[in-house]
């Protein structure tokens, strides 16, 4: 359905897989045939199915058990393990700003007293700046990796931050929920996003500041990401950070999507100039890894 490699990835009754969020949307058109070529399974909710389900499907009682207890312990040996991340700190400085902004009497301790240290020089935040003087400064956080996510909410306990969380393996009436804390509770300041389950959507206008913790090629990705908090509805500015390691292929993923917005901005509405600007290229992934371009 489309040309990037599953996300939050499901199988079909008939073998194929496909992201989530794409075989819902197509599914609930008007042609629910299978899209894979010479294939005529008719698709519904009822057919579709998560790779968790399979496992319970497929596996025995001790089997599953087994599987239960080696995520456990993986997530545990993760989550226990004294972890430092560049990124992970410039985040946190911002939401301890924000605090301190919602509840100016509060005092904060730990990352403060090092905010000199705790940054590397080569972390950099790409920041549209905007103030807001309405209610509480709600942010949502969004990356492409669920175990950045994980780190991230460790930290996030650390400091006694509300939270709410948002990512593919979730169930529909648990995204429903977690959205709806989000937007409704003042206490909860913050959400943790994927970026492909949270781009489509979702109405977040209650956020007015959103942080990428890493890039996607694709600008057109991110730009629906934080357009849940962009959208009708915002009464207030919103402020975007793109969180980038100096020196890394990010400098050449922010270049690249340079490229990727001139190019749909110069070819406005015609068909094969505008897709392939939402191709990533050879040429693309020679730059992005060599540095260069073919000439």
């Amino acid at each position: 359905l489309c040309s990037d490699p599953p996300e939050d990835a499901v199988i079909t009754i008939c073998g194929h897989v496909f992201c989530y969020q794409c075989v819902v949307d197509y599914v609930t058109g008007d042609d629910n045939m299978c899209p894979v070529r010479r294939c005529r399974e008719q698709l519904s909710d009822d057919v579709i199915f998560s790779e968790a389900t399979l496992r319970s499907c497929l596996s025995d009682d001790a089997e599953r058990n087994l599987l239960s207890d080696n995520d456990s312990f993986k997530n545990q040996s993760i989550l226990s393990t004294e972890y430092s991340s560049s990124k992970i700190k410039a985040a946190l400085e911002i939401l301890l700003s924000h605090r301190e902004s919602n509840n100016p009497y509060i005092e904060l301790d730990g990352l403060e007293d090092d905010k000199d240290n705790s940054l590397s020089p080569e972390v950099r935040i790409h920041k549209t700046e905007n103030s807001s003087s309405q209610g509480p400064i709600k942010t949502i956080i969004f990356s492409q990796w669920t175990r950045m996510l994980d780190l991230f909410e460790y930290s996030l306990n650390q400091y006694c931050i509300q939270y709410r969380r948002l990512d593919g393996s979730m169930s529909l009436a648990a995204r429903d929920r977690a959205v709806r804390e989000f937007n409704t509770d003042p206490e909860v300041t913050v959400m943790l996003m994927s970026l492909k389950a949270g781009n489509l959507g979702l109405n977040m206008v209650a956020a007015c500041h959103v942080i990428l913790l890493d890039l996607w090629w694709n600008p057109t990705t991110e730009d629906q990401a934080i357009d849940r908090a962009h959208r009708i509805g915002q009464t207030r500015p919103v402020t975007v950070s793109r969180i980038t390691i100096k020196d890394t292929v990010e400098d050449r993923i922010l270049a690249l999507q340079e490229e990727k917005r001139k190019m749909v901005a110069s070819a406005f509405g015609e068909d094969r100039v505008g897709v392939s600007a939402t191709r990533l290229t050879a040429d693309d992934l020679r730059y992005l890894f060599l540095g260069s371009r073919a000439v």
